[in-house]
Order: structure tokens, then sequence, then C-alpha cells
């Protein structure tokens, strides 16, 4: 009988696991969150912070100049900060519905916010970094710009 009951706790946690990640990825694809440089700022997903970060990294390092380091250092400034804090909404998000609900109910309910955050992305929430007033986008147009 213990046996049983251990196996059904591990089923249960790789589960919450699976579902923690796969929310957070979701989280960074879809969730707009403030981007700001010196004079250019915006609202865009995680993923396009992240990717702008990489891209610097190429553009920085061969060049070698203590300007470029330094809008660098903003830019992963921006993922180490973002990323920790939607790590902690979602891994958050992710223990309340396991708490609250069984789990079944709990792997519905977080379903169903990443369907909602895909969808939700779809609609021009988004503003992208410019000088002038930032256009609207929805996360087609900044896949599209990457």
């Amino acid at each position: 009988m213990l046996l049983v009951a251990n196996r059904i706790n591990q089923e249960s946690m790789k589960l919450r696991n699976w579902t923690k990640w796969i929310l957070f990825v979701t989280i960074l694809i879809t969730v707009p969150v403030p981007y700001y440089m010196v004079v250019i700022g915006g609202l865009i997903p995680s993923i396009g912070i992240i990717y702008l970060a990489i891209q610097g990294l190429s553009v920085a390092l061969p060049k070698f100049t203590s300007e470029g380091f330094w809008m660098l250092g903003i830019l992963w400034a921006h993922v180490i900060v973002i990323g920790t804090v939607l790590f902690i909404i979602s891994a958050g998000i992710n223990w309340l519905f396991f708490r609250i609900f069984s789990m079944r109910y709990a792997f519905m309910a977080v379903a169903a916010l990443i369907i909602v955050l895909l969808i939700s992305s779809t609609f021009e929430i988004y503003r992208l970094p410019g000088h002038n007033s930032s256009p609207p986008a929805n996360i087609f147009k900044i896949l599209k710009k990457m």
C-alpha cells in the first residue's frame, strides 16, 4: 500500500514540474514586460528581450567597446530580473492551482491559463520599442521582427 502511495506522489510531482516549466515558457513567450533602454522603450515579451541580449553579444564582443558592454549589461539585467520574476510568478501560480484543486483540475486550470495566454498574445497588446510613439503589435509581428 505504501509503495502505491509513493508512486502516485512521484507521478504528481512530475506533473507539477512539467506544468510549472511549460507555464514559465508560455509566460516568457506571451506576457508583455517593460523594456527600457536609454531613449527607447516598449512592452514586448521576454523572449524578445532574450533575443536582443543574445544578438547584442554578437555585436558587442567583436567591437569590445565600453559603450557596447554597458548596453549589453542593461539587456542582460532585463533578462535576469524579468526572468526571475516571471519564474517566481509561474511557480506560484502552479503551486496555488495544485494546492487548491485536485491534480486533474489543477492540470486543466494550468492548461486553460496557457491557452488564454496564447490566444491573448494574438491581439495587439505589445508596444514595439522605438524613438517615436511605439506602434501596437501582436506576437506574430514581434516574431517576424526577430
